[in-house]
């Protein structure tokens, strides 16, 4: 019995069912789940000239998995050079976008894996929106959405599938314009289409070994960012040079842009773009190819830090050691802007209740005392969904390492090179009562 009840479970996180009625009974209620819709994301980085291991960089993010509390909505392009879209003195005179932090071109300045582009952080933002211009990538994200193929034929396929939808009914719909209709696709917008996310990263790498020659010379890197260089330094800085050679820390400056998608957007777009193989239109095509109603807004800008802890003790390969601190920092600045901005947080499906439990942990950022709000998702006649917050609960002492090669890292005792591996599989929370798996979590402040 406990054995088909966890197999339930599982398929319960996974699955979308019917909405939850009140007379269900109390165990079958724990096989439910609420819906569980992802927002998409699709990840690039800045092809930086002088940026050194650029190779080995590039080809460990481009090969890292997308974090699986996302939909990968990833396009061909996944990286671009900043010198390839030079800005007119026009362009460099227009509005900058809100929310930038300036992150100086010195902090890694002092260190020879320090990045040497010159391109000039403050005029990213517009040149990764002239990026985002000239390859059209608001067009492509939202002909992702809808299957566009090469004649321009649009259809319901991947939406249905992502959200749980009827395709059919969807793309009845468009033509008939019910009450129901306009109400699934006006859900589906704000559900999924509305929740597409562009991370566009600029990587910095720097070896342990020259943090300790930064200590020794007391560098002013030191000095203005000294908390973890100084912890890495000490470190790292009573160690021989050809082991702490292969340590690495990796920087990952992260711009987070939203797809938008509203009410006027998706009104212009089905009544002007829509068109399907039974109603193919090549004035549409046209339309829709050079079209400027589709955009990417600047959410914000953050950066965090990965380092492979366990190196001075590893045989790994260079190689090895900088993709994995690569996959790390990309790891922890998704989830540092999953908590500084609310709309690209993530919702989360309860794994159990008996501990309270979800499949998340440090990889998210997570820590002791954090809050969540439990979510019970109901949908009205017409397929409009509505979320209603059931209690909050809080992280409790047992939070789940999650984070890339965990298992790999965990610290050695002093006398043996032997790891025990707590069998920590899920985070347990604490507070409230009446839940079941598969509500939905979020963070909040």
């Amino acid at each position: 019995m406990r054995t088909r009840l966890l197999f339930f479970t599982l398929i319960g996180c996974l699955i979308l069912p019917s909405v939850m009625a009140q007379s269900v009974a109390k165990d079958d209620k724990k096989m439910q789940n609420a819906k569980y819709r992802r927002s998409s994301i699709y990840t690039l980085m800045l092809d930086d000239a002088g940026l050194v291991k650029a190779d080995t960089i590039k080809r460990s993010f481009e090969s890292a998995p997308i974090p699986n509390k996302f939909d990968d909505h990833t396009l061909a392009i996944r990286s671009f050079r900043p010198a390839d879209y030079p800005l007119t003195e026009a362009e460099k005179q227009t509005k900058k976008d809100n929310g930038v932090q300036s992150y100086g071109k010195g902090l890694l300045s002092n260190t020879t894996g320090g990045l040497v582009d010159t391109t000039n952080t403050k005029d990213l933002p517009q040149i990764i929106q002239k990026f985002f211009r000239t390859n059209q990538i608001p067009q492509q994200l939202i002909a992702k959405w809808f299957n566009r193929d090469e004649n321009g034929n649009l259809n319901m396929n991947r939406i249905a599938e992502r959200g749980q939808y009827d395709a059919t009914e969807m793309q009845a719909s468009i033509a008939k314009s019910s009450a129901r209709g306009s109400a699934l696709l006006s859900d589906a917008g704000e559900e999924l289409i509305g929740n597409t996310f562009v991370v566009i990263t600029r990587f910095k790498y720097v070896s342990k070994e020259e943090i300790m020659g930064a200590a020794k010379r007391g560098l002013s890197l030191l000095n203005k960012y000294g908390g973890q260089y100084g912890q890495l330094a000490a470190q790292v800085g009573s160690v021989a040079a050809d082991v702490a050679s292969k340590g690495y820390v990796i920087q990952a400056n992260s711009y987070l842009y939203k797809l938008t998608w509203n009410d006027s957007i998706s009104s212009i777009f089905y009544q002007n773009y829509w068109m399907d193989a039974n109603s193919n239109s090549p004035e549409r095509k046209a339309a829709f190819d050079t079209t400027s109603l589709f955009s990417l807004e600047l959410v914000g800008v953050d950066k965090a830090w990965a380092d492979v802890q366990s190196s001075i003790f590893s045989k790994k390969s260079e190689e090895e050691l900088v993709r994995i601190a690569t996959v790390k920092s990309i790891d922890a600045v998704i989830a540092k802007l999953q908590k500084e901005h609310d709309v690209f947080k993530t919702k989360t499906p309860l794994f159990d209740v008996t501990p309270l439990s979800a499949k998340i942990g440090l990889k998210e950022g997570i820590e002791k005392g954090d809050k969540y709000e439990v979510l019970e998702q109901t949908m009205n006649d017409l397929g409009k969904t509505k979320y209603v917050r059931k209690g909050v609960i809080k992280v409790d002492e047992q939070i789940w390492d999650n984070r890339y090669m965990a298992g790999e890292e965990l610290p050695t005792d002093s006398t043996s090179n032997v790891v025990s591996i707590p069998k920590v599989d899920r985070t347990l929370f604490k507070g409230g009562s009446n839940y079941y798996p598969g509500m939905l979590i979020r963070q909040i402040k």
